[in-house]
């Protein structure tokens, strides 16, 4: 058996006595499985309890608090009061395009008109632009209002100050050394302010500065607050969680009518909503539109009053979700397959450039390559000219992205992010520079590096894995940074019903003691967990309905597979469903490798055995070797477990002619002298063998010297020595591959492995 090791390492929380859980569980009026969860997070009064689970909007912090909010609101009004042109300047992901909204319905609330620029991802990039700039106050702008961006654009908005167009900046990413001379800096962890919380998204500013702006809690506007606070996975604790649980309280029972709209294309009922919803289904279709192009329809959707704009401004949306996922798809499968080629599965970290990659989806794919692999990974698209490459980087724990690329700042041309994530473009002359700074750290700070913790939060046996259980715990939510979603671990007694789904199978779903469960992006693994002789899962608790009945629903966060040295993927036919996971696909026969690669579509990459180096992982074997030999060469430089499929061309498997159907091949020979090898399908069918068997008799007979064979021609030899067919080599080898091919093909699952581990 080989261990199939977890992606994470499971560390269980710490348990309370049964004692002090019983204690709690009465005294909070809860069930002991709640009672433990409140436990691990300190919740541990009625008055906390309470506090957790009914926000209050008096707890949301005074906004004056923060850091020149009056100066803000001051010149706002002043410039709605006189009739200014108001210009937001916003971001196109999901927490600009929120903050946006939020922003222009307070402005529009106290009597101002603003208009709304998102700046263009491929034209305009993140944040002030200069040129965007000039255009704004060419074309009347008095007063720029910034959202989710303009701490980091000081050179910008200093010479739009300059030449006399003002500017506030209202944002929360990070704080460089030099902030803008703007009019107002509104930011919850600016160096001079003393905010009591530093973790607002953008759209959590935006409405701080709407509830200074009109006095109260705009509460008209917290469903965006929502959106853009799960949408930007800042922590769900403190305001944060006060904004999310009523802004989804919000969404549920009075979504506005651009939400309700994109909900409804989306297939979502609006009752349902909650923080795995805005992050899996609402968020990725708000995003495509600026992945794909002008975001601006976003803002529109989400301010909009009228239900067939609404309606067709969602459709728009969702199909260009749909573009993005289609895009995705591709791109990530040729990503993967670059990932796993010999030189690139040698390497700690990866770049992966090539031409044609839509680089608005280049950090999503980046996620995925990272995700499988476990390398910190720059995807780029290399322009139509071959010269530049541009595109996204993302990482891993313990790898800091940003600083490991520093010391090849000069050669890039545009470079920034941060130590998770990176945006960057550079010459293609000078990937392998870049290269090698990211191997160089990676020497350093991901030597001997650990797996990522995975936090369990307890061990639950099957009496545990319960609907009410679910829906008690669900009392925590919503989830997120801060406020993690209590994960599991549970030892099955049964996996069965082992199933790929999805448009491009890219998911499993499967059961678990007959409880359904889903893993996600876990697709290619399918056999992995059909195979195992035990799986111990790590899981979090979901429900799922279908025709009107709820049932629990498990969502796999990771497991520990204890797998067989060999895979069994033999099928009597190939099938494509073999060849979609991500690993190195190996072939004896290089005519076969040609051939399968046009009919198949490998999810990575292929390679002859003679090629393969030591210790190559992920290994699948999908044709007969030649000879016993070729197969222990193989074997020797795998590692387990090894995956195999043994396909085979069935003309190459014809049996061994017998010694009358030989003597009657030879017979015909003798009976046309001078005979023409290119018309042997013509013999066989007269003699009533198969071409094949033609083919092998006439190299039988050659080897014997019972005939010759001169040019294309053959005659037979008159007086040849009499000598057994099973003499020549030729026979020996076709005979030795025929009953090597019988056992590979043939052989149950424990004989099959003791003949391949063997070696």
């Amino acid at each position: 058996m080989v261990d199939n090791t977890a992606h994470y390492d499971w560390q269980l929380a710490k348990q309370p006595d049964s004692s002090e859980l019983a204690g709690l569980a009465q005294q909070l009026n809860v069930s002991p499985f709640l009672a433990r969860l409140l436990w691990q997070r300190d919740i541990t009064t009625p008055a906390a309890w309470t506090a957790f689970t009914q926000p209050q909007t008096a707890s949301l912090h005074d906004p004056l608090q923060l850091h020149d909010m009056q100066k803000a609101v001051d010149r706002i009004t002043k410039a709605v009061a006189a009739g200014e042109k108001i210009t937001i300047y916003g971001d196109y992901d999901v927490d600009g395009l929120t903050s946006s909204a939020i922003m222009k319905e307070a402005i529009e609330s106290i009597g101002g008109e603003p208009d709304v620029f998102i700046p263009d991802r491929f034209t305009d990039g993140y944040g002030p632009n200069a040129a965007v700039y000039k255009y704004l106050q060419a074309s009347g702008t008095q007063l720029v209002v910034t959202v989710d961006n303009g701490v980091a654009g000081k050179a910008v908005i200093d010479a739009a100050m300059a030449a006399g167009m003002d500017v506030v900046v209202t944002d929360h990413h990070e704080l460089p050394e030099d902030l803008p001379n703007a009019v107002a800096v509104v930011h919850p962890r600016h160096p001079a302010g003393d905010y009591p919380f530093g973790d607002l998204s953008g759209a959590g500013v935006a409405f701080k500065v709407a509830t200074a702006l009109l006095g109260e809690v705009p509460m008209d506007s917290i469903d965006l607050a929502a959106l853009g606070t799960i949408a930007d996975l800042v922590s769900l604790t403190d305001e944060n969680r006060v904004l999310v649980q009523l802004g989804l309280a919000m969404i549920r029972t009075q979504p506005r009518v651009g939400l309700a709209a994109l909900l409804q294309v989306a297939g979502i009922d609006p009752a349902t909503v909650d923080e795995q919803t805005v992050g899996f289904g609402i968020a990725p279709r708000l995003n495509a539109l600026g992945r794909l192009g002008d975001a601006n329809p976003g803002v529109t959707l989400l301010t909009t009053f009228d239900d067939d704009e609404a309606a067709s401004l969602a459709a728009n949306v969702n199909a260009r979700n749909e573009e993005r996922q289609g895009l995705v798809r591709k791109i990530a499968q040729q990503a993967l397959a670059m990932a796993n080629e010999p030189e690139n599965a040698a390497k700690r970290t990866l770049i992966l450039a090539r031409s044609g990659w839509h680089e608005g989806v280049l950090g999503i794919v980046a996620s995925h390559v990272v995700e499988a692999t476990g390398k910190p990974t720059l995807v780029l698209n290399i322009a139509a000219d071959g010269q530049n490459a541009k595109g996204s980087g993302r990482s891993v724990a313990g790898y800091h992205l940003f600083k490991s690329l520093e010391p090849a700042k000069a050669a890039m041309t545009h470079f920034g992010g941060h130590a998770m994530a990176v945006g960057l473009t550079m010459p293609v002359a000078n990937l392998e520079t870049v290269h090698e700074a990211m191997e160089k750290a990676a020497a350093v700070s991901l030597k001997d590096q650990a797996q990522p913790a995975l936090a369990v939060a307890a061990r639950l046996d099957a009496s545990e894995l319960t609907l009410e259980n679910y829906q008690a715990l669900r009392q925590l939510a919503p989830f997120g940074q801060g406020n993690p979603e209590p994960v599991f671990s549970v030892l099955p007694q049964r996996i069965d019903g082992v199933r790929q789904i999805g448009k491009g199978k890219d998911h499993l779903k499967f059961q678990a003691d007959g409880i359904d469960v889903i893993a996600f992006g876990s697709g290619d693994q399918a056999s992995d967990l059909a195979a195992a002789t035990q799986a111990k899962l790590a899981v979090t608790l979901d429900q799922n309905t279908w025709q009107g009945r709820t049932s629990l629903q498990l969502r796999l966060s990771d497991w520990q597979l204890q797998a067989p040295a060999v895979i069994d993927l033999r099928l009597p036919q190939p099938s494509a469903e073999q060849f979609r996971g991500a690993f190195t696909y190996v072939f004896f026969d290089p005519q076969m490798l040609t051939r399968m690669s046009r009919r198949f579509q490998f999810g990575g990459p292929t390679m002859l055995a003679k090629d393969l180096a030591p210790d190559t992982s992920n290994v699948v074997l999908v044709d007969l070797p030649a000879d016993e030999a070729s197969l222990q060469a193989a074997m020797n430089h795998v590692q387990l477990p090894v995956r195999v499929v043994f396909a085979a061309d069935p003309a190459h498997l014809v049996a061994l002619p017998s010694r009358q159907e030989c003597g009657r091949v030879l017979l015909y020979l003798r009976q046309h002298p001078g005979f023409d090898k290119h018309h042997l399908p013509a013999l066989a069918q007269a003699v009533h063998v198969t071409t094949q068997q033609a083919i092998f008799a006439v190299q039988v007979f050659f080897e014997l010297e019972f005939v010759k064979i001169e040019g294309a021609l053959i005659s037979v030899n008159p007086h040849p020595t009499k000598t057994p067919l099973d003499q020549a080599q030729v026979y020996l080898k076709r005979q030795a591959f025929l009953a090597l091919a019988a056992h590979l093909q043939t052989d149950d699952r424990q004989a099959l492995t003791q003949r391949l581990t063997q070696f």
